[in-house]
């Protein structure tokens, strides 16, 4: 599931952490104090995280409703209808997604209300949305600081835009990537620039003036969250390998970024370079139209197996590789998912946990689930018979 690729600071608030290292920055007064200027938030950035400028962007004040305009957009160009209404589909018969939910009025209602900047790769602009979450000097330097480490990342090392904008597990990872780093250099200048006592009163006070995220299905909001938190503890764990420095990091975003959610959640796999098993499903044959299909990934299993409302932490854990694919015809739709596991105890544990969530799910047609040594199959199916076929079914 995509959002727009425009790189989204509407989570800050969320993102504030339990404590500050902060140790002798700004006094006290200084939370009324207005921000710093822009050449001394980019030096600082720049010394943060190791690069140089070649030229830096000025951030324009933008409202709401042109940060919205903005963000729908990119998402059209980006994201087709078609697209939009598979993965609608997609995630609506997993539970994961209300029926009838509209991403497209969804990401509207994201970037109008829970935005406070944005960086667009393609124009190379840098926006800072007005309102009260960027009102006090803590939020606006943060929120400033977070877009500047994208524009300075995208003129020294250059985003990978396929790679950002893939809506399946390899994006999601990737974009783990961009954000974390982001994030990591954010929490960076909160600590040395500002003192426990102003961050912490600037931060709580923007957290009681954004609302809205509780309207979001728990699924996307956990989406947009992912990036950020996931991303910033994998970035963390490779700065901290590399000798506290950025080594690791720029190897990860010059040469071999992270290909799956799996080596975001266990950074070692990334160190390993442990890419996803290959993993093929069956079709359900001739008048079937494939509307989208990749890698589910270890991160959205998980998620999947929170649909049966208790939490299973370690029930994705093992994950090698999958695959799925929706197809329909006329008005009824056939899905198969196929999962991979490293051994056969990773799968058994994975199955009761599937099944659970299954019984949560929206009932529509028949269900089939078909363990087999380390592969686990479910196939939705209008009819029994469909179900069972492809659940038992080798791919060809």
């Amino acid at each position: 599931m995509r959002t727009p690729y425009v790189i989204i600071a509407v989570l800050l608030v969320v993102l504030v952490p339990i404590g500050f290292a902060g140790d002798g920055g700004a006094g006290k007064d200084a939370a009324t104090e207005p921000s710093a200027p822009l050449p001394v938030i980019a030096r600082r950035v720049e010394i943060l995280r190791n690069l140089r400028f070649t030229a830096v962007p000025k951030p324009v004040r933008v409202t709401a409703s042109q940060a919205r305009r903005d963000g729908l957009a990119s998402l059209d160009r980006g994201y087709p209808e078609a697209a939009r209404r598979a993965d609608e589909a997609l995630y609506s018969r997993l539970g994961l997604l209300p029926e009838g939910t509209d991403l497209r009025e969804v990401s509207g209602s994201i970037f109008g209300e829970q935005v406070a900047g944005y960086y667009d790769p393609r124009t190379k602009k840098l926006r800072i949305v007005e309102g009260a979450a960027t009102a006090g000097r803590v939020l606006d330097e943060m929120v400033i600081a977070h877009e500047l480490v994208h524009a300075l990342e995208d003129q020294r090392i250059e985003f990978d835009l396929e790679a950002a904008e893939a809506s399946d597990d390899g994006g999601y990872a990737y974009r783990a990537l961009l954000e974390g780093t982001a994030t990591e250099v954010m929490y960076g200048y909160l600590g040395r620039h500002f003192d426990s006592e102003v961050a912490l009163g600037g931060l709580l006070g923007a957290s009681f003036s954004a609302g809205g995220t509780g309207e979001l299905p728990p699924f996307v909001l956990a989406g947009l969250l992912f990036p950020y938190q996931e991303g910033q503890t994998f970035v963390s764990e490779l700065y901290r390998r590399g000798g506290n420095g950025w080594t690791l990091v720029d190897l990860a975003e010059k040469v071999r970024p992270p290909v799956s959610t799996e080596q975001i959640l266990h950074p070692q796999k990334w160190i390993a370079a442990e890419v996803p098993d290959p993993v093929r499903v069956p079709s359900p044959g001739r008048g079937w139209r494939r509307l989208t299909g990749g890698t589910f990934g270890e991160w959205q299993t998980g998620q999947l197996l929170a649909v049966s409302g208790r939490a299973h932490p370690d029930a994705a854990k093992g994950w090698g590789g999958d695959r799925y694919a929706l197809y329909r015809r006329g008005d009824q739709d056939v899905l198969v998912m196929r999962w991979r596991w490293d051994s056969r105890r990773d799968a058994q544990e994975f199955l009761p946990v599937l099944r659970a969530a299954i019984a949560e799910m929206p009932s529509r047609g028949a269900v089939k689930v078909r363990p087999d040594g380390v592969e686990t199959t479910v196939a939705f199916a209008p009819g029994e018979a469909l179900a069972a076929q492809l659940a038992g079914a080798r791919a060809g």
